[in-house]
């Protein structure tokens, strides 16, 4: 039985980097829809892993804790998005250290390309959830609820006007609903193709379509 008043949502702080790392090695990588369906490995690459990081200094990752053990169980990292992004991601997918990340760059650039959030809504800006991921055996306590939701709170308090989230199994997603969040694109992620046509991604039925989601703040 997990005590509500035992857990903790926080932003984490700058020093907390090798514990971020930790989280995301232990619970979110494992089973991260887009990364294990990789045709070519399923093993996340340190360039993911440098990009997830790079949230931290922002102010804009969440740790979950468990105070009794003393142990994180969960973690959402989110950030800005603006209309040039799409363009950048592509950009810069040709010079990653991996032809992995620079394919997942590719695919995020197209669902935020598709979504066109910050245009759709005439924004400058944007806040939006790239990770969230809860310890296996702490499920069942709406944690990714909660976690959503603190994210959500903090985008208002960081004055933002849109919220949203690629959100890569059917459990975020419905998460997403639950709150309130509007699907307005969708990709068939066993579908998609690469410019030269070849297929990337063996999705499990659980991730096999990524749902774009928002919310006005």
């Amino acid at each position: 039985m997990v005590a509500s008043e035992d857990i903790v949502l926080r932003v984490a702080r700058p020093d907390e980097l090798d514990q971020v790392r930790e989280v995301l090695h232990r619970i979110y990588y494992p089973e991260e829809g887009i990364t294990i369906s990789y045709v070519h490995g399923k093993k996340h690459t340190l360039d993911d892993e440098k990009f997830s990081l790079s949230f931290v200094d922002q102010g804009t990752v969440v740790l979950v804790e468990d105070l009794r053990l003393k142990k994180f169980i969960g973690v959402a990292i989110a950030g800005p998005i603006r209309p040039g992004d799409p363009d950048a991601m592509v950009e810069e997918a040709a010079t990653t250290e991996t032809k992995k990340w620079g394919d997942i760059l590719k695919l995020l650039a197209l669902l935020e390309r598709t979504a066109d959030v910050c245009g759709r809504y005439g924004l400058e800006k944007a806040y939006h959830v790239h990770i969230m991921a809860v310890d296996p055996t702490y499920r069942g306590h709406a944690l990714g609820q909660r976690l959503l939701q603190f994210q959500m709170d903090l985008a208002k308090q960081l004055g933002f006007k849109a919220f949203s989230g690629d959100f890569t199994s059917v459990v975020s997603a419905k998460i997403a609903e639950k709150l309130g969040m509007e699907c307005i694109s969708q990709l068939s992620l066993g579908d998609y193709r690469d410019e030269n046509g070849e297929k990337l991604f063996e999705p499990q039925d659980l991730y096999r379509v990524i749902k774009t989601c928002v919310k006005l703040l």
